[in-house]
């Protein structure tokens, strides 16, 4: 898939991620994207954005790790807001 198709353009699903500055909204991108549309340079490329790393590895697990540390700071995101 990449991040830039054919015609120059950024993947959607890439910028959408980016421009959400919330935790829980990119947590809601990740979810409601089909496993299919995630490559692995899609995966680093938003963990960067979030100044994690995802381990090598299948890309379903890459999925989930990514979708579990957005989770983790969705929650630590909450719990600083509500002090």
């Amino acid at each position: 898939m990449g991040n830039v198709n054919d015609e120059g353009e950024i993947n959607p699903i890439l910028l959408e991620f980016l421009d959400t500055d919330n935790f829980e909204e990119k947590y809601k991108i990740l979810v409601a994207t089909p496993v299919m549309d995630f490559d692995n340079l899609l995966i680093d490329n938003m963990a960067s954005s979030i100044d994690v790393v995802i381990e090598d590895g299948d890309l379903e697990t890459r999925v989930q790790d990514l979708k579990n540390c957005v989770r983790t700071r969705s929650r630590y995101e909450s719990l600083r807001l509500r002090r």
